[in-house]
């Protein structure tokens, strides 16, 4: 769509000053699943609100609340990053929600157990197994997207699967499976952190790395969203449901939101919603 408006400069998170580009939203609007007709009325609101020295917050805000009286399932989609921060402040829910994407995947997992090692005992956050592999994880969530795992943490993961590998190994030689140690992170990683990771074999896992397994490219494929994404529950709701272990939307049912307190001409709106939410998106795929 070509900008009829002179050009506008926007101020980044970072404090960088940049010329306002309405195609990074039509690709976002259009991995989350947006029919052309959305993506137009979308821009044209954009376009409304649009001033010299914009904060890109504001343009996604703007964004997000008209997604929100469109489509709350797109809203949903496009709020997703925000959503997983919404799994803190504690960092169990993420752990749990990280297991969940792997059990869509075929694996057995456990998480929060305590694993031996050579020298000491360790506590590991996520174990996905199968017949093949053995994949211990640490997750490290943070708060906020200015947050990142640096060097450090790399080094203290990988220092602590190559001693839970080595106990592994030996007590378990005659089974060809593969061990793998994981950082996992919902922000990003150092530079320095991936170029560790990559050198000394420890698996990787932020919000955007690696490429085409990112964790947000894992939620698209697998089309498991957290239920912090379904825009019709209030803050106070998806609080109650992280307190009863429940992190994916596909998990809600009428009975459960019942039990939440949530008023029965609410629940079908909210079923709906959660279930267009986390159905696979055909066009997650698109860069």
């Amino acid at each position: 769509m070509e900008n009829a408006l002179p050009q506008i400069m926007v101020t980044k998170s970072d404090g960088r000053i940049v010329p306002f580009d309405p195609n990074k939203i039509i690709k976002v609007l259009r991995k989350v699943g947006a029919d052309e007709r959305a993506i137009t009325l979308v821009l044209q609101q954009t376009y409304k609100v649009l001033y010299e020295g914009i904060s890109t917050k504001k343009i996604y805000e703007s964004v997000f609340g008209n997604l929100k009286r469109m489509d709350k399932s797109l809203a949903g989609r496009y709020n997703l990053k925000k959503a997983i921060f919404a799994l803190g402040p504690s960092g169990f829910p993420f752990e749990k929600y990280v297991g969940s994407l792997f059990i869509a995947e075929g694996y057995t997992v456990k998480t929060g157990i305590t694993v031996s090692g050579k020298c000491v005992d360790h506590e590991v956050d996520v174990v996905a197994e199968n017949t093949f592999e053995l994949n211990m994880m640490e997750c490290k969530f943070h708060s906020t997207q200015k947050s990142y795992c640096s060097v450090q943490h790399s080094l203290y993961v990988r220092a602590r699967f190559w001693d839970i590998e080595r106990e592994f190994e030996q007590d378990d030689a005659s089974l060809p499976r593969k061990f793998s140690g994981w950082l996992v992170t919902n922000t990003r990683f150092s530079t320095d952190a991936i170029t560790y990771g990559t050198c000394s074999d420890l698996k990787m896992m932020s919000w955007d790395f690696p490429l085409n397994s990112s964790l947000k490219d894992r939620i698209d494929k697998l089309g498991l969203h957290p239920v912090t994404s379904i825009v019709s529950l209030s803050q106070r709701e998806k609080r109650k449901l992280l307190a009863m272990n429940i992190v994916l939307c596909q998990s809600l049912n009428a009975e459960i939101l019942g039990d939440l307190g949530i008023s029965e001409s609410r629940i079908p709106n909210i079923i709906w919603e959660s279930a267009s939410l986390c159905r696979r998106n055909k066009k997650s795929n698109i860069d």
